[in-house]
């Protein structure tokens, strides 16, 4: 039997907090074009639950499961622009 000595252990203790900031979805930004096509975006946003006010976003990353929606994009402004 081989003795490797004693064996290093780390113990963790996890305790839960609820979550009170939170990501959430913007919603679209101003078309990038008045007409002939144009894009917007969407964003996310850090959300403080309890002043209901925007935070930064180091708030957010705090909580492993809450996660940063990803940026949406959509066409906007399709139609021709006047001669």
């Amino acid at each position: 039997i081989r003795d490797s000595g004693p064996a290093d252990s780390t113990v963790q203790f996890i305790f839960y907090q609820p979550i009170i900031h939170r990501w959430r979805e913007t919603d679209f930004f101003p078309c990038s074009a008045t007409c002939g096509g144009g894009y917007q975006l969407t964003s996310a946003e850090c959300y403080d639950l309890r002043s209901n006010r925007v935070v930064a976003d180091q708030y957010c990353h705090y909580y492993p499961e809450n996660i940063k929606p990803k940026p949406k994009l959509q066409e906007c402004n399709l139609d021709p622009c006047p001669a």
